[in-house]
This record gives C-alpha cells, structure tokens and sequence, in this order.
C-alpha cells in the first residue's frame, strides 16, 4: 500500500513506523530538517523535505497514486489543505488531523465541502476511550469478530485463578470457546502458553465465543459497578470532551481548572459537573476536595508531568482508580511502575484508525493493541492459502513466530482451535499477530 504522512511529529511519525514495521511504502513529508534527519534515520520510509499542504509537492511525489494520505502538520487549516489537495489530486482516501472542536463537531459539514474521507482529532477520540472505559469498569477495549459470533475484551487482572502452583491450561478447560490471547505485563506484551501464570495487575485479552466470553472474565475480573464520583484534571479540550461524555451518566463529576478564566467558560458549558478553580498537583487540594472518595480520577492536562504527578498524587490520596493522558512515548511504560491504572496515549488512537484504513481492504474487522505493537485481525480464508486441510500442529512452524490462530469461526460454529483442528477455505480466521509478524502471517492465510 502507498501511504503519505504529511508532518512528522508525534502521532506522524509513530504511524510512520508502525507502518513500516508492516512493510508498506510510506512517504513521509516534514518541513524540520532536523526531524526528519531522525526519521531517516530511525524509519525504514522515504522521507521529503517540503510543505505537505504544497499541490506542486504533492504533484512531485506522485500523491494521485496514494492510497491513503494522512495529513498530520501541527495546524489544523495546513492538514484540511493538504489532505483536501491530495483528493483533488486523485488520492484514494485522505484524512486530516485537527485539534480545534470546531472542526471536529462540523466534521461531516467539513468532509462533505472539501471532499476529505475523514477528519480526526487525538483528544475526541482519547475522550471516548476514557469515558468507555469509566462506563465499562476495568474494560480496556472490544472488538466484534466473526459476524458479532466472537468478541475480543482487554480487561485488567484484579484477581487470578492462577495460583499455588496452577497455570492458565488448569484454570482453562482444554476445548473451551475462550482463549487468553495477549498479556500485558509492566509495559511488555507476549502471546501466553499453557504454563503462563496471570498476575494481578496484568491486561489480558480474551478472545472467543461471545456468549461464553463473561464467564471466563469473571475469573479474572469482577466487573464492578459502574463509578458514581469521577474527578478530571484539566478544563482543556479533552477534559471538557470527557465531562461531556459523561454527564448524566455518573453521579458527581468534578474537573480541576487552575486557570480562572477557564474556569468561567467551563461553568457556562457544563451543567451539572462541580467546576473547582485549584491546582490539582497539589497534595492539600485533592484531599480538601475528598479526592479519596473518588472512584475514578483522570489527569488530561496537555503537560505528561503534571498528568503524571497528580494522577500519582490522587492515587495516594486515596483515588480507587487513576487515568493519565500521555504524549511522550517514552514515558508510557514508566506510568504503570507508578501504580496508575491506565494510559490513554491520544496519537496511538490517531495511528491505530489510519491502521484500520490501511487494512480495510484485506481483513474483515480489526482491533489494535499495544499501540499498534499487536494486531488482532479477521481474515478470509483462500482457496489457496498453504495451510489448508492439515492440522495446525503440522503446520504450526510455517507460521511466524509471534503469530496466533487465536479463533476460527466457521458457518455458526466457533472453534479455540488445538494442534488437530484444521483450518478450511471459507473459514473466517481471527489471527493475533505481532507487527512483524503480521505481513507473512496474512501471506499463508489468504494466498489465492
């Protein structure tokens, strides 16, 4: 697939790599000579000097035969231009990346006008991350699979059936319709065995009949009652989005706003969330505002620091569950060491819906994990995939490693599949796959 990013920044260039990771032909466009020394360097991609938004560059660099343009430049007007450029030019599909609400709450109006596929903003869609996870306690993420026959859930382990001695193959009956596919373990990801033990603290993630999906969870998760008393750090975009999402579904919501102008407009927006005009890095403030009567507290500032330390500080307070906003890369692992619960990185939600574009063509539904580290993919079957009619324990070691049939779903018939299980042309295949495993995995399945 021919992909051009233009910008090279946070969320262009993790799309650059996690694409690159996946072997496809990505262009990326950065006006910084110093970035983009570092995504030469770095990055198996091309790499241009220029204006993304520029039609004479685009003409250059041949942008009518993209597939998907992805304009991600550090202004909003520059990325409508350039990815409304990029259709003009012949483009397949083209996205931008905004930041100001005003593009994003007329974001049909806007596609329709300019004749972009698709405008995302970061913070709305991190927004609806948290304020899901907040509605469904402890669930990370979902994905319907296999005709809404399988479903994938990430939960986070606050109890395990794995102990004295036991593992996941005794706490799992041999045959069952649910897998554990996917642990994540203080920043790590692997694909577990039948001898892995599941630790508290762990994120797992459940693949299998969707029927008998809860039954498995509950051994590793209670679910828990939704959260009545939810306080957010941060009267910004993404802080305000998240109030919004939220009022009227949970009892008390309170935001933090040390800026008192802010703390005007916020009371004028929202109609039943405590607006509180304090710093809430302070120690003092969250315990005179009963932070530790707080189910959920989520730090949405655009500083990772001040993210970080107060979401530390409200955990130790008292705060039952912390959240934290993370721009920098680097300090995504470094969050779980410090007892938060999650995580939400909002170029990872930008990335992961253009990897849901750059597979739409080949893959039946897609769920990313990991920051794109990890895929969970459904295919098709080919007829003439080399894997056909033979059980997958002969064939086990013509799949890369990394790589797992994790579900097979056939007519209404969904299958765990063990080492004599075989998978048959037309069969729906629900693979997990690291990145670089991903390429020659999808090649074995749907040969044709």
């Amino acid at each position: 697939m021919n992909i051009f990013i233009a910008g090279g920044g946070r969320v262009g260039f993790h799309l650059a790599r996690l694409l690159s990771g996946e072997h496809q032909n990505v262009t990326v466009i950065e006006t910084d000579r110093d970035q983009l020394e570092q995504i030469d360097y770095a990055l198996d991609v091309g790499a241009v000097h220029g204006d993304g938004s520029s039609v004479m560059l685009q003409q250059q660099l041949g942008v009518s035969g993209a597939d998907i343009f992805f304009a991600s430049m550090g202004n909003d007007e520059a990325n409508l231009i350039a990815a409304a450029t990029a259709k003009g030019l012949g483009a397949k599909q083209t996205v931008a990346r905004v930041a100001n609400p005003m593009y994003v709450e007329s974001n049909i109006l806007y596609e329709t006008i300019l004749g972009i596929d698709y405008i995302l903003s970061p913070d709305a869609l991190a927004a609806l991350e948290i304020a899901g996870y907040i509605e469904h306690p402890g669930v990370l993420a979902t994905e319907d699979f296999g005709r809404g026959l399988v479903q994938m859930r990430q939960v986070r382990v606050d109890r395990t059936p794995t102990i004295g001695g036991k593992t996941l193959k005794d706490v799992l009956s041999p045959g069952g319709r649910v897998l554990v596919g996917v642990v994540e373990r203080a920043g790590e990801y692997f694909i577990p065995h039948g001898d892995t033990v599941i630790e508290v603290g762990d994120h797992i993630t459940l693949i299998g009949h969707k029927d008998k999906l809860g039954q498995v969870e509950k051994l590793f998760h209670d679910g828990g009652d939704l959260p009545r008393r939810v306080a957010i750090m941060g009267g910004g975009n993404l802080g305000m989005r998240i109030a919004k999402a939220l009022d009227g579904k949970i009892k008390s919501v309170k935001v933090f706003e040390r800026r008192e102008e802010k703390c005007g407009r916020l009371a004028e927006q929202l109609n039943k969330a405590k607006i509180v005009c304090r710093d809430a890095t302070s120690r003092s403030a969250l315990e005179q505002e009963h932070v530790n009567k707080v189910d959920v507290f989520v730090a949405a500032t655009n500083d990772d620091e001040r993210n970080i330390m107060a979401s530390v500080l409200a955990k130790e307070v008292g705060a039952k569950q912390v959240v934290a906003v993370i721009n920098q890369p680097d300090f995504a692992p470094l969050v779980k060491r410090l007892g938060i619960d999650l995580a939400v990185t909002p170029r990872a939600s930008v990335a992961n819906r253009i990897l849901r574009l750059a597979h739409q063509g080949s893959v039946t539904a897609l769920a990313v994990l990991a920051e794109g580290e990890v895929e969970v993919l459904e295919f098709t079957v080919g007829s003439r995939s080399t894997v056909l009619n033979q059980p997958l324990k002969s064939v086990r070691n013509k799949f890369p490693r990394g790589a797992l049939v994790a579900t097979i779903v056939r007519g209404e018939k969904v299958l765990v599949p063990g080492g004599d299980d075989e998978i048959r042309e037309g069969d729906a295949v629900i693979l997990i796959a690291s990145a670089d495993a991903l390429d020659a995995a999808s090649k074995l399945l749907q040969k044709t």
